[in-house]
């Protein structure tokens, strides 16, 4: 697989093998992948691929052997790229020393001193497997901290039953435990801090993922800390997606405000399953009184490889890196877009640009699917809307995917998919 730009498609781009795969699936896989996100539904069905086979740096391949520049980085875990030399390294020697110990090892230990060592104001850090993991572990440790059992939710903060309420198969009864929402708009910011002023006596955590369509403002998040200190609130940062992308410490770092709690994964692993709850000491150690535990939690390689990535971005310019490239990413796009006529847009965060035709969800979609098909015809895949930044991604990538950006979006203007 070459270190730069993907294979030209033959010109009947054969995802033959996908298409049969994908058929199977559907017989023994319930939801056709294991993560929701990855169903071919958010993509384009029949002009994208489904199965990818291997990759290295910031290019994939799929099972027919068609080659892309990946903007989906494993829904942003892959913060290094796929296949990092170093990170293979850490992975196979900590294969040498067994893979979950029937005692704690070091390697929880320096993952834990490396990780508070880049997160503003931690002191300790709990790992867990998953995103959703770590922010269900944050909620109960906040309603045990506060004594209070109501939270109010922000953003995808992940499955479980207290963040997913309104969903098949959870008791109706915690829809009354959880009140989630909106973001989108500073329009929503005020009844976000009257929700809390409001709620306090009952409150025990906001988790915010702050929204990828826009950038939010540091008034906004000092005006939440402020009203969460003062309603006897925690303040908790779900920093999933945010976190070693837009700083190492995440949101928090990257305007200066400080939670109570904060939570990450994907790219501190750099791709390997692994997620932390980190915070004061006042707070972290309470965690010990709980029964929150998890037998694989203490799994060397992700341990292992989640040290080496926090010491290659903490050690490294890649914080810059991944904001520069987005930054020329969504600039060349959207200007391609205001030449063009086109009504696609590209907002949000530098390192992790979010893809908008419209305000309305509908037509949104309708547009996105029919420009992702287009870009995975020419070697490059897409998200529907949040895309992530590698540090393997090189400026000819980036140069490769506005090229064909800008030629798939003059072939929908020729189609009149734009309107009159």
């Amino acid at each position: 697989m070459p270190d730069s730009l993907p294979r030209p498609h033959p010109s009947t781009w054969p995802l033959d093998r996908s298409h049969a795969l994908l058929d199977e699936a559907r017989a023994l896989v319930p939801g056709l992948t294991l993560s929701m996100m990855k169903r071919p539904e958010h993509f384009a069905p029949g002009s994208f691929p489904v199965y990818l086979a291997r990759g290295r740096g910031a290019l994939v391949e799929d099972v027919d052997g068609n080659e892309y520049v990946d903007f989906v980085c494993g829904l942003g875990a892959t913060s290094l790229g796929h296949a990092h030399p170093a990170l293979l390294e850490a992975a196979r020697d900590a294969l040498e020393l067994g893979l979950v110990h029937s005692l704690p090892t070091e390697l929880e230990v320096r993952a834990a001193r490396a990780l508070v060592g880049v997160v503003p104001g931690a002191e300790m850090a709990r790992f867990f497997k998953t995103g959703a993991d770590a922010t269900s572990a944050a909620v109960r440790l906040a309603r045990a901290i506060t004594g209070k059992e109501r939270v109010v939710t922000v953003g995808y903060n992940g499955w479980h039953d207290h963040f997913m309420f309104d969903t098949p198969g959870v008791p109706s009864a915690l829809a009354t435990l959880t009140t989630r929402l909106p973001l989108f708009t500073s329009d929503d910011e005020p009844r976000l801090l009257e929700t809390i002023r409001s709620g306090a006596r009952e409150l025990a955590a906001v988790v915010i993922s702050v929204p990828y369509n826009r950038c939010v403002t540091r008034d906004l998040l000092l005006a939440l800390r402020d009203v969460c200190t003062s309603a006897g609130v925690l303040l908790v940062f779900d920093e999933i997606v945010t976190g070693f992308r837009l700083a190492l410490g995440g949101a928090q770092e990257l305007f200066d405000v400080r939670p109570d709690l904060s939570c990450f994964s994907k790219a501190m692993a750099g791709g390997m399953p692994l997620s932390a709850v980190v915070g004061p000491r006042a707070h972290l150690e309470q965690m010990e009184r709980l029964q929150v535990s998890t037998t694989f939690g203490g799994e060397l390689v992700s341990l292992a490889v989640c040290l080496r990535t926090i010491e290659i971005c903490r050690d490294t310019g890649y914080v810059a890196h991944v904001a520069s490239l987005g930054r020329a990413l969504r600039e060349g796009v959207s200007r391609a877009a205001e030449e063009l006529g086109a009504p696609l847009r590209v907002l949000g965060y530098d390192a992790i640009p979010f893809f908008s035709f419209s305000p309305d969800a509908q037509r949104h979609v309708a547009l996105m699917r029919d420009f992702q098909g287009r870009m995975a015809r020419r070697g490059v895949l897409l998200r529907r809307d949040v895309n992530f930044l590698c540090a393997a991604h090189t400026r000819a990538q980036i140069e490769h995917a506005i090229g064909a950006a800008r030629e798939s979006l003059s072939e929908m203007r020729a189609a009149g998919a734009f309107g009159a």
